[in-house]
């Protein structure tokens, strides 16, 4: 199999569509419970992104209820131009959907993306070394690549890893950790 992005961003969206709501919907309460045992809830300052439930994507409502139970500061992506901004949000956001069929906020309480310790990313498919595929838009790889090294990067992917991407390049950003329904993959910082 050809393992360059553009193949598998074909395979696994076809893969995720021949999912079941309700596999679905085991699936992200299987990475939820992955998820909440892992050290990462120490931190102030997430990111994470909002589901898509037309696309599949792991359900994220309930880790973002469990941060903002937490106290922690929220933030949400919101498209504007090519790049990402970060919305901070609350139990009382409110939401518009976007050109891409996805949920934004509609307030605007902008959070510089520096202060940042946990981005919480979405994706297709990812590799044994941390690397992934996303939808091909670029954002998040944009976004990544101007973060601190430090900041933590999770993945939250309803299928297992490939042995390895083909095509990845200088500007993309592994991951070092991604949470499947099965198990957790971590991945060192130093490559």
């Amino acid at each position: 199999m050809n393992n360059n992005k553009k193949i598998l961003r074909q395979i696994f969206k076809e893969e995720r569509s021949r999912l079941s709501k309700e596999q679905t919907k085991e699936y992200s309460e299987s990475i939820f419970n992955n998820l909440k045992i892992l050290d990462i809830w120490s931190k102030k300052f997430y990111h994470i992104y909002i589901s898509s439930k037309t696309k599949r994507e792991v359900e994220t409502k309930d880790i973002i209820k469990l941060l903002l139970n937490k106290n922690k500061i929220v933030a949400v992506p919101k498209i504007f131009q090519r790049n990402l901004k970060h919305i901070e949000i609350d139990q009382n956001t409110r939401y518009s959907i976007n050109q891409f069929g996805i949920r934004e906020p509609i307030r605007t309480k902008y959070i510089d993306p520096s202060i940042l310790e946990v981005i919480i990313v979405p994706l297709l498919i990812f590799d044994l070394h941390g690397n992934r595929v996303g939808y091909g838009g670029g954002y998040y790889d944009r976004f990544l690549t101007n973060l601190d090294l430090n900041v933590l990067k999770v993945g939250l992917s309803l299928f297992d890893p490939i042995d390895k991407i083909s095509d990845i390049k200088d500007y993309d950003m592994p991951l070092d950790l991604i949470v499947t329904p099965k198990k957790t993959y971590g991945f060192s910082k130093i490559r």
